[in-house]
C-alpha cells in the first residue's frame, strides 16, 4: 500500500507548482503522473493498493477507489530518478486567495475520511483532479480556454504505451468506438503530459517558469521499440511461419479460429458488462468473431469472415487503428491457405 503522509500546514503557502512525471516502465505508470507541490509538500491523487479486496472486480466495473497522498518534494524527485522518469515543475502564478483556496481544499481532502475518491481512468484521475483544482482557482479560465474540440482522441494520446508490449495489445483489442472519438483539449488533459503542455500555453501571468529537474536517461530507440512491441512481433512471426509449413498449417489454422472466438467472446462480454464507456461498441469483433470456430463445420462462413475482415480493415484505416493489422493478415492467410483446409466432421 502506498501510504500517504498526512499534513495540515498552519502557515501560509508561498509557492504552488504543478508537477509532471512522465511515463515509467511499470504498467500503472505508463501514462505518467501529475501532482501539486505546495512549498515542500507534494499532493497527488494516484495512490491505491494492490492488496485491496475485490480489486479486479472494481477494475472491471470501473469502481476503483484511489486516495490522495502527501509526500515530500525531495522524495518525489528521488523516486523519479530511481524510476528514470522525467520530472518537470511549472510555477503557477496565483493570488493569496487562490493559494488559500487550493491549500484548504487539499488539506480537507487529505483527512482520513476524505482521502478516497471514485477513480475513472479518463474522467476522474490524478490528472483531472489537479486540472479541476487549478481551473477552479483560476475561475474556470482553463476550461473556457481549452473547450474547443480537438482532432486527437483517447487512442492517440495513450497508444502505443511506451515499453508496455502486453498493454498495447490489450488496449488495441479492448478499445471501442468511444476511444477513437475526437475529444476537447479539456478532456485530453486527463493525461499528465497533455495537461503539462496546455498549462505551458497559458500566458506568463498564469505560469511563470517551467523547469526539468530530472530528465530520463535514454535507453536507445531500438531497445524501446522492442520493449514496446515485442509480443506482437513474436506472435506474428511464429504464427506466420507455422502457417507456411505443411505439417503445422492445419493445426495453426484451427488454433487461430478458436483463439478468434475466445477473444471475440471476451470482447463482447467486456462491451456488455464492463463499466468503462471507452470499451463499448468494439469494432474489433469484426476481426475476432465469436463464431469463427464454426468454420470447421460450415465452409460458407469463410466468405462471411472475409467480408467481416474487410470491413474491419476499412474502419481501422479510417480510425487509425493500425496496431492489429498483423492479426488481420494472419486471419486472412488462415482462410486462404489451401482453401482454409477446412475439416468437416
Amino acid at each position: 500500500m502506498m501510504t500517504a503522509l498526512l499534513s495540515s500546514p498552519s502557515h501560509a503557502v508561498n509557492d504552488i507548482k504543478l508537477i509532471t512525471i512522465e511515463s515509467g516502465d511499470e504498467f500503472w505508470s505508463a501514462f505518467g503522473h501529475t501532482a501539486l507541490a505546495l512549498d515542500d509538500k507534494v499532493y497527488g491523487f494516484g495512490y491505491f493498493s494492490f492488496e485491496d479486496e475485490g480489486l479486479i472486480q472494481s477494475f472491471i466495473s470501473n469502481q476503483m477507489q484511489y486516495d490522495l497522498g502527501v509526500s515530500d518534494f525531495d522524495r518525489e524527485i528521488e523516486l523519479a530518478e530511481w524510476q528514470n522518469r522525467t520530472f518537470i515543475v511549472q510555477s503557477l502564478q496565483l493570488s493569496e486567495a487562490e493559494k488559500n483556496q487550493i491549500s484548504q481544499y487539499l488539506n480537507w481532502h487529505s483527512l482520513p475520511e476524505n482521502q478516497s475518491y471514485h477513480y475513472d481512468y479518463f474522467l476522474n484521475n490524478c490528472s483531472t483532479k489537479i486540472r479541476d483544482i487549478i481551473n477552479n482557482a483560476w475561475g474556470g479560465l482553463l476550461e473556457s480556454e481549452f473547450s474547443e474540440s480537438s482532432k486527437k482522441t483517447y487512442f492517440t494520446e495513450t497508444f502505443p504505451a511506451k515499453n508496455q508490449s502486453l498493454m498495447n495489445i490489450g488496449l488495441a483489442l479492448a478499445y471501442g468506438w468511444p476511444a477513437y472519438s475526437a475529444r476537447t483539449d479539456w478532456e485530453l488533459m486527463a493525461f499528465p503530459v497533455y495537461l503539462y503542455n496546455k498549462i505551458a500555453e497559458m500566458p506568463a501571468f498564469k505560469v511563470s517558469t517551467s523547469e526539468v529537474l530530472y530528465r530520463e536517461l535514454p535507453e536507445g530507440r531500438f531497445i524501446s521499440l522492442v520493449k514496446t512491441h515485442w509480443i506482437l512481433a513474436l506472435v506474428f512471426v511464429v504464427v506466420l511461419l507455422l502457417l507456411f509449413f505443411e505439417k503445422t498449417c492445419s493445426t495453426t489454422q484451427k488454433t487461430l479460429w478458436v483463439s478468434q472466438s475466445i477473444i471475440g467472446t471476451i470482447l463482447l462480454c467486456i462491451w456488455i458488462f464492463s463499466g468503462h464507456p471507452v470499451l463499448g461498441w468494439n469494432f474489433n469483433l469484426l476481426l475476432f468473431s465469436p463464431f469463427a470456430f464454426l468454420i470447421w463445420r460450415y465452409n460458407q462462413l469463410k466468405w462471411l469472415l472475409m467480408l467481416s475482415y474487410g470491413l474491419w480493415l476499412l474502419l481501422a484505416l479510417v480510425l487509425g487503428a493500425w496496431y492489429l493489422v498483423p492479426f488481420w493478415l494472419l486471419h486472412v492467410l488462415s482462410l486462404q491457405s489451401k482453401d482454409a483446409q477446412l475439416i468437416k466432421t
